[in-house]
Formats: structure tokens, sequence, C-alpha cells
């Protein structure tokens, strides 16, 4: 799946690999920021993360929407039920730009408050622990672009924006709702770990037809000019998933064969692009067979699976119709990957959903690894190489360094970091642990009984990954995730005494923490060629090898595909590390600067809404030492919030560090 901003959005989930009879397409610069402000989270805050006392059951929507005013209206039946007892209010989210007509439980009329994107409801009487009811909203209004990416539910035409025909005016509603934009077009629990049953009944104008979630159940005329359309899911979504999309579609079906028995697919499409899209979306059914082979069953047995063209400049992994923006469909083939990573998402974010939005590499990072298989198992392993140095090295110079954290990414979307580096993790581990053990741990993490249709989180993975490592792997998840350091990896070769045929290895980690690691080694002799492997997980390691015949030399990552910088490879310009503490107390907290060539240095303090509340001249600073063997001197300035404001609020702060073209995020949160 992937979610944009206009064109700059498309670069999540786009990879622009060089891959026979795929276009490679220069890549636009991320949407991180604007001018110098840092685009975080905080501008559209999540709504509350914890459970509020109570579970969503399921969700029966019916509404109604009206391209030619923009506005949806309907009611939405919430099942729920009670986690404590003795509950008495419901919060739940709506954005304010919408309006709460009331809300009722059985016969009786509750009372509501409605302000600051939350819902708060009155029951008439507390509910036991585990007790259900259903309570019915009814809403109406214009739903606001909503998010970093302007999302939420969109009323558009196929000519709006474009040099389409100008005539072609008809229209196409959809929405796009990840992360947290679903309240922003109808009331619900907008959390990803509480999962529901959801039905959905569209009523739009009979010249358009509507795809939804599931299985559709009936389609009916409800007045001259209006069909009602009723959708039904199965399997629980989370809300980011729930989908509405609504145009002329043109319609075509297929069974799909796999070794788990067979997949309806469906494709839904612009009339205009019918002919694009049969030639891009023709390689899904050996898409899906691969992905059944990686992974196991399709997780949503008895449904379909279905591609939805809508307006947008993106795609989204909607569970049962992948919704694909109208610009991906351009009858070459240029946008392969993107078919398979959002039906990888099925998998991956859509049956395994993470519980908590720090998680969310758990989705990308998988589906983006499914590119990079997806692209080995049709082209070969030389263009899966190219393909992960374009979306590694290539594409992050510093192997993402100064990018954030992927255990706890800001902003959540868009953010490309946990797409790249979260495949690198999965490539990366998949060197450690080898092949066979590597796909063993793939299938049983998706087909973890325990977990298909559920809430997955990070120990989960960690679980699967030590049950077949065989061993604990802190080692080689903790600096991945908690970290934005780059293994940098010294090594010399000598040949072993009295033995022609023998070679010693020393392996030195030269930066801070060190990592768990798998380095392959070529030895090349007279006999030919032997593949060996270093497994690093201490600063100094030295491993010697017996070719069998004489030796004559050594190649240490012959393929160059290690996460790591060698040893005599230059270090970013620009490292910060810390604060410590953190949290930082009034007292404040201590930075480490590292610089491998002299320079002026300033730093910006950013608050909750991206608004730059301090800036700090650190002056010229020198070099704090060679990134070699020698011991590194940081430079050291204390951050202290009383020197921003007297009285600086609690909360969570960035500081961006910017030496020259270099700019490092560190994140702070105040506590008092």
């Amino acid at each position: 799946m992937i979610r944009y901003l206009a064109l700059v959005l498309i670069l999540a989930a786009l990879n622009w690999a060089s891959l026979p009879a795929i276009a490679a397409t220069p890549e636009p610069a991320p949407a991180k920021c604007s001018g110098s402000v840092l685009l975080r989270d905080t501008d559209f805050p999540p709504p509350p993360t914890d459970d509020r006392g109570f579970d969503i059951l399921s969700y029966d929507l019916d509404f109604r929407l009206d391209s030619v005013s923009s506005r949806i209206t309907g009611t939405v039946d919430i099942g729920l039920a009670s986690l404590i007892n003795g509950l008495q209010v419901v919060q739940l989210d709506l954005v304010d730009e919408l309006t709460c007509e009331g809300i009722t439980l059985g016969e009786l009329t509750l009372s509501f408050t409605h302000a600051n994107d939350a819902l708060l409801i009155d029951l008439p009487f507390p509910l036991a622990l585990a007790e259900a009811e259903t309570l019915r909203v009814s809403w109406q209004g214009r739903p606001p672009r909503h998010g970093h990416m302007l999302v939420g539910l969109l009323f558009r035409h196929h000519n709006s924006g474009t040099l389409d025909d100008p005539s072609d005016d008809v229209p196409i509603m959809a929405n796009i709702s990840e992360p947290w934009s679903a309240h922003s077009w109808w009331p619900c629990k907008d959390h990803p770990a509480d999962k529901a049953l959801v039905s959905m009944a569209v009523t739009v104008p009979d010249t358009l037809r509507v795809i939804g979630n599931g299985s559709l159940l009936s389609v009916e005329e409800v007045e001259p000019g209006w069909q009602r359309y009723r959708w039904r899911e199965e399997y629980p979504l989370p809300t980011y998933l729930v989908s509405v999309a609504a145009s002329n579609y043109e319609s075509w079906f297929e069974v799909c064969p796999t070794a788990h028995g067979e997949v309806p697919l469906e494709y839904h499409i612009f009339p205009q692009d019918r002919v694009k899209a049969e030639h891009d979306l023709a390689p899904t059914c050996a898409m899906m067979d691969f992905l059944v082979d990686l992974a196991g069953p399709y997780p949503f047995a008895g449904e379909k699976y279905a591609q939805v063209e809508i307006k947008w400049s993106g795609a989204m992994e909607h569970t049962t119709a992948t919704s694909l923006g109208n610009i991906l469909l351009t009858g070459d083939g240029r946008f392969e990957t993107i078919v398979v990573h959002e039906l990888a998402h099925h998998w991956f974010g859509d049956s395994l959903t993470p519980g908590i939005w720090a998680d969310i590499w758990l989705n990308e990072g998988f589906a983006r690894y499914c590119e990079a298989l997806w692209v080995e198992h049709a082209y070969g392993p030389e263009v899966y190489r190219e393909f992960m140095t374009s979306i590694g090295i290539e594409r992050h110079p510093n192997f993402f360094t100064g990018e954030g954290l992927l255990g706890d990414p800001d902003p959540i979307m868009p953010n490309i970091l946990i797409y790249n580096k979260g495949a690198w993790l999965l490539h990366s581990l998949r060197g450690l642990l080898g092949d066979a053990a590597f796909f063993g741990f793939v299938r049983d993490y998706a087909a973890d009984p325990g977990l298909v249709q559920g809430t997955v989180g990070l120990s989960d993975l960690v679980r699967w990954a030590e049950s077949h490592a065989g061993r604990d792997l802190a080692g080689f998840f903790g600096p991945w995730l908690e970290t934005d350091v780059v293994p940098q990896v010294w090594f010399e070769a000598e040949a072993a005494r009295n033995n022609l045929n023998a070679v010693r290895v020393t392996f030195h980690q030269l930066q801070e923490p060190v990592f768990e690691m798998a380095i392959p080694v070529q030895l090349h002799g007279d006999c030919g060629t032997v593949d060996k492997v270093a497994l690093l997980n201490r600063r100094d390691q030295v491993f010697q090898w017996d070719l069998g015949c004489r030796l004559d030399s050594i190649t240490v990552d012959p393929d160059s595909m290690v996460f790591m910088f060698r040893g005599e490879a230059p270090p970013p310009p620009l490292e910060v590390r810390g604060p410590w503490p953190n949290p930082v107390s009034v007292t404040g907290g201590q930075f480490e600067i590292y610089l491998e060539e002299p320079g002026h240095v300033e730093a910006s303090l950013y608050d909750l809404r991206g608004r730059r509340v301090a800036e700090y001249d650190l002056g010229f600073l020198e070099a704090t030492g060679p990134g070699e063997t020698k011991a590194r001197v940081p430079f050291g300035w204390s951050f202290q919030p009383d020197m921003v404001e007297p009285g600086m609020a609690a909360g969570v702060y960035w500081v961006e560090f910017v030496l020259g073209n270099s700019r490092v995020i560190r994140k702070i949160s105040l506590v008092k």
C-alpha cells in the first residue's frame, strides 16, 4: 500500500530499479518537510490510543454520497462490548467539520458532546464487564481533506486536475484513510488495534457502481435515479482499511488457481483505462501464486481480491479491494511492483495488522521486501540486487542515517524510511539466518493461527525469527530499530602460518552499538571459489578458513549487499547522539555531536505543531576525530528547556541539527 501527497507522494511505494520491461523513472524528493519546518504527526494528532474501556464488535454503515454537493449523510450501528465494569461514557472519533445529528440506543435518545474531534456519548446506564450494546449514530456533512496527505473521503471527477477529456466529468468518490483519517468521514473508534466486522450500504446515483470490502450482497433501486449497494466483509477490519469507491466502472473477472485453492480476482477500472489496466494487471494471478507459496494461503478465503481504480496519486491495500491511483495504469507495466506490494499487504497489514502505529514498518517493510522477492523470482538475482541498491544506498546515500528510528517513525505517513529501511532489515535478516530458516520464518509468522486476522507487534515477529534462528536476536533487532547507526566494518586478511591453503580474516566494528550481522566472504584459489559467511556479534572477531587448495585471494561482501560502510569509507559528515537522558527533565539533556570535517553547525527546536520555537548557533566546530580505529571525541551540547522560554510546556519536541547540506533530527520528550 502506499499513500502520498500529489505526485510527490508516489515515492513511498514505487521502485525505480531498471527491471526488464519496467521503465526506470527518477524518484522525487521525499515529502518529509516543507521548507525548513518538519512535517510531524502532531499537526494531525492520532485519536486516543488506549482501549477507552470498550471493544468495537461491528460497524453497520448506511450512507448516501452526493457527488454534486460533496456531502455524506448516513447512520452507523456500532456494536460494542464493555471492557470494564461500569462503563458510562463512550468516546468515538469524528472530525468537528461533520455534524452528529443524534445518537440512540434502542428507543432511547442519548445525550452527547462533540468537540475537538471527539464524540462523547453518555450511556443511560452503566455497562457491566463484557456487556454488549448497539449504538446508532446519525451524521452528515462535507468531509474535509484530512492529515498530512490531505486524504479522507475524496469527491472528484475523471477530468479533475488533469488534462483528460474535459467532457469526462464522471464522478469518482473514494476514500484513503491511513493512518487515522477514517474519522474524517464516519464516526468510529479510529485505532488499528480495534478490528471489527464491517458491512456497508452505499446509495449513489444509478449511473455509478460501488465497490467495497468483502462480498456484494445486493443492488437495489431506492428511488428514481439512485441505487443502494450492500457490501459485507466476513473478516474483522481496522478502520483504516474500510473502503468505498464509486464510479462508472468497467469490470472483468478471473479465477486464480493456487496451491491452497482458487481465489476470485476482480478488476474495476475506468472505461478509458481498461486496455492499459489489462496489460498492467495481467501478472496478478502469478503474483498471488508467488505470495501463497511465500506466506501461506490467501488470508481472506472465500472472498475476492479486487483492484479498483480511483482518482489519486498512489495506492492503498484496502482489504479485498485494493485502490489503485489512475496514474499507476500506464499500459507499459512500469509500476508492476506496486501491484505485488498491495497484494502482499493482505498478509502483512490486512491479516496481520499492527496494534500500534509505531510498528508500521511491519506492514511497509514486508510489502516492500515482497517487491524485491517478486523481482528476484521473476527476473533473477542480479535484478534483485539492483532493486535493493535502488532503495538503499542509491536512494539513501548515508543508509538512512538522520532519517529517524525505524522502531518509532515520525511522521507515520508519508515516511519512506519504513518502506526502504524495513526492507533492508529483512534482507539483512535473511543473510543472517540463511534462506531456509528465513523463508521458514516468513511462512510461520504470516500463517501463525494466533496472529492471522488479528493484531501483531514487534515481539511476535522477533519470537518467530528467534525460533528459526535458534538463538536470541536482540543484537540484531536492537540496533536496527532503536538507532539510526550504520555498521562501519574494518577488516584485514593474512595468510595463516605454515598453511598456504588457509586465511585469517580479522573484522572490527567501529561504530556503537555493535551489530549482529552476516558478511559473505569468497575464497579464491586453484580449486575454484568457496563461499563462507562471517557471523559477527562482537566488536573484534577473527575467522580462519581452509580452502583445501592453494589460496590466491579473498573477496569480502562480493555483491556489495551488506548493510554497512567499509572501514575505509568516510562516515556521515554529521552525527548526533542523544539526548541523555530522554525523557528530558527541566535540568536538560546532553547531545554528542561528531563532525568528520570542521564546519558551522546550527540547531532549531520545533514544537508539536511543527513551529520553530528556538534557534541555536553552535558556531564553527572543529572535526571531532577520524572515523577509523582511533577514538572519536565528540562536541558536547547541553539542551536546557528554560533557555527556550521560562516554563516551557511538557511534551514532544524535535531538534534539527544542520551542517551544510547534512541534517539530523532528534526527538525530545520533555517531562516536568
